[in-house]
């Protein structure tokens, strides 16, 4: 007897709850794709969505502040409210006595170790880059004595030193590194309409603000200011987070959005090396190239990207600083500061001042992080060795036909001075001080050039205008300069050309929450939009973390350090109409509803005790707050906190707390 066995499928039932599902996930299909503008922390696979989002942004903000300028905040760089993170570190010692050093092309025993050990064999391995994450040591060569190694194949040696000391009859040995000049570069010759365009220099620290600059370095800021022939930039703002958000439209002319995707999240084969950097474009003209940056654990192009398949610039130290640091493990021993005897900042310095021995045109980009990354503090170790440096290039007549810029990235991000208003003020306004060719064989121009230079002092300026002033300077093609759909002025402006002083940060391609020039003011606790603006932050985070409830605890407000208003230019919100025929003047009478405000919190949250600022819009008419999630920084670390969701939610990493911590 066969038993007719029912299919599960064949059941109306089961039919028709088979049928809502599918309905219900079209709705949420279409619901996330409504929402991928509100939703960039989903860029690893939307970015032309993140995009899009920027862009409208940008056109959003452009309605409301085109053509109003910027006032530069008048920050001090001495108050209190910054001055009470200062601390005073001891200058960096750096203990033994290196046996070998490298000039230019040419390594040698130094004749301190030569008066006072005998019988001296060194062995030298170069250390050959291959890529960006893979280097090689080269077969090793002996060397006798006083005698020379020449480098040829790498710029960089490792060296094992063994003599006889003089008071001792057992061997001495020594173990280091050096660094110098490999003579096997092929440089193209210049054309002959090149003589008379200038060398570059840019010399960069991490996390360096204008008034951390002031503050830290105090000789260095003194030198610059008496004795060298530039212009600090005062409207110098940052147009995104980190140090990529710096150095790509620096060295590209373009935003990392702008550029092919070659993060390390991606599937892609691509790698930074189909990019339009500067250095490619200066090699094709004869330029000798270098690219100098120390921590290569955390370096710009290759902490988030894939880095390069072959080195940028024909002098580059990344193989060098994986293998003196040992990929980063020296960092965290008792001399992670040095580089055998020598601060690692001056080594830095040294290798920059001997470039500029070389022959030919040069483009030098140095960017220092060590003694700037963990704690600002320590640059001022670096004081007076800078100001030796920049004195020894301007007595040696280096500035006579070199462009020097000196920049930082960004100011101070994690320290506690970012806690404080006027800290999240100087993080949106690094260091830039600019000076042109000093000689007389500058050009007819150059005198005008640097009166526009001077003028532009306190006009707000982006990364993006220290690309247009390299290519204006260096007589190279403009880059196709985009602009914000609605504005009148390109995004990228020269330097070396009068900067309009209406020029607003959308209309620079500063998006809103990075751009200083805001009028943002304290809202006090009297007001209720105090309080609710802060517990809709938290009622925000606590949504994100819904869905992962069974492991996500909700948050509670701790705390509020502080709630800022946007306040938007009086006479912008007044103007009515022009009060003459030819629109010089203005009517001001008009009254304006507004139609939402932005608010800026800081608060702490339970448990945990984490700390986060955000960008809180109220719309009013509405009385609804709307938060996106790329306006969200989580201040201090989260440490192991989000460990139950990071493998498989790792969006929610700064939101998400554990359960099973509560205990």
């Amino acid at each position: 007897m066969s038993v007719k066995v029912k299919r599960w499928y064949r059941s109306r039932r089961n039919q028709f709850i088979i049928f809502i599902i599918l309905i219900l996930c079209i709705i949420y299909y279409i619901s996330l794709h409504d929402s991928l503008q509100r939703e960039p922390d989903l860029d690893l696979t939307r970015r032309s969505s993140v995009i899009m989002y920027i862009e409208k942004k940008l056109e959003e903000a452009l309605r409301e502040d085109k053509g109003t300028g910027c006032e530069i905040p008048q920050l001090d760089p001495f108050a209190k409210e910054v001055t009470q993170f200062d601390k005073t570190f001891p200058k960096i010692k750096c203990p033994g006595k290196d046996w070998v050093r490298c000039y230019l092309s040419e390594c040698k025993v130094v004749e301190e170790i030569l008066s006072t050990t005998s019988d001296i064999l060194c062995t030298y391995q170069d250390i050959i880059y291959h890529n960006d994450f893979k280097y090689k040591l080269g077969p090793p060569t002996e060397v006798s004595g006083d005698d020379i190694y020449t480098l040829d194949r790498s710029d960089h040696v490792k060296i094992k030193c063994v003599g006889t000391h003089h008071n001792s009859l057992l061997h001495s040995k020594w173990t280091g590194y050096a660094v110098g000049f490999r003579k096997s570069v092929e440089r193209r010759p210049s054309p002959p309409d090149r003589n008379d365009t200038p060398n570059v220099l840019i010399f960069g620290f991490d996390s360096t603000s204008k008034n951390g600059f002031i503050r830290r370095m105090p000789k260095s800021y003194q030198y610059i200011m008496r004795h060298l022939e530039g212009t600090l930039l005062e409207g110098y703002n940052i147009v995104g987070d980190g140090t990529p958000a710096a150095l790509f439209p620096i060295l590209t002319g373009k935003t990392e959005l702008e550029l092919p995707d070659v993060r390390k999240a991606t599937k892609s084969n691509e790698t930074l090396d189909s990019m339009p950097f500067l250095f490619y474009k200066l090699k094709e003209i004869g330029y000798r190239t270098a690219y100098f940056e120390d921590m290569p654990w955390i370096g710009t192009f290759q902490y988030r990207f894939k880095g390069f398949l072959k080195q940028p610039a024909d002098h580059y130290l990344r193989a060098f600083y994986l293998e003196e640091s040992n990929n980063g493990k020296k960092f965290w021993g008792r001399n992670k500061y040095c580089v055998g005897d020598t601060p690692q900042y001056q080594l830095m310095m040294n290798i920059t001042e001997q470039f500029f021995k070389l022959d030919g045109k040069k483009f030098c980009f140095t960017f220092i992080a060590d003694i700037t990354h963990d704690n600002f503090n320590m640059i001022s170790s670096a004081d007076e060795a800078f100001v030796e440096f920049l004195k020894g290039l301007r007595e040696r007549g280096v500035f006579e036909d070199t462009m020097l810029f000196i920049m930082g990235d960004h100011g101070a991000r994690y320290a506690y001075i970012r806690d404080t208003l006027q800290g999240k003020l100087e993080e949106r306004l690094p260091l830039m001080y600019v000076q042109l060719p000093t000689g007389g064989g500058a050009g007819a121009g150059a005198g005008r050039a640097r009166r526009v230079l001077a003028g532009n002092a306190r006009a707000l300026s982006t990364p993006h205008d220290v690309h247009a002033s390299l290519l204006h300077a260096l007589r190279l093609p403009p880059a196709r300069a985009p602009a914000v759909r609605g504005a009148d002025l390109p995004r990228a402006l020269s330097l070396l050309q009068p900067i309009p002083l209406n020029r607003s940060c959308s209309e620079a391609g500063i998006e809103p929450h990075w751009c200083a020039c805001l009028a943002w003011k304290n809202v006090s606790q009297d007001e209720n939009i105090y309080w609710r603006t802060a517990q809709a932050f938290v009622d925000h985070i606590n949504k994100l973390t819904e869905p992962m409830r069974s492991r996500c605890v909700p948050r509670t407000l701790l705390s509020i350090k502080w709630v800022m208003r946007q306040m938007a230019n009086k006479r912008l919100l007044t103007f009515s109409a022009a009060k003459d025929a030819d629109g010089y003047t203005g009517n001001f009478k008009a009254h304006v509803e507004i139609a939402k405000t932005n608010y800026q919190v800081k608060v702490v949250v339970s448990p945990g005790d984490g700390c986060f600022e955000a960008v809180v819009t109220h719309y009013v008419k509405e009385d609804k707050f709307v938060i996106d999630n790329r306006d969200i920084s989580r201040i201090n670390r989260y440490g192991q906190e989000p460990s139950c969701v990071s493998a498989s939610h790792p969006h929610l990493n700064k939101f998400c707390y554990c359960k099973e911590y509560l205990n």
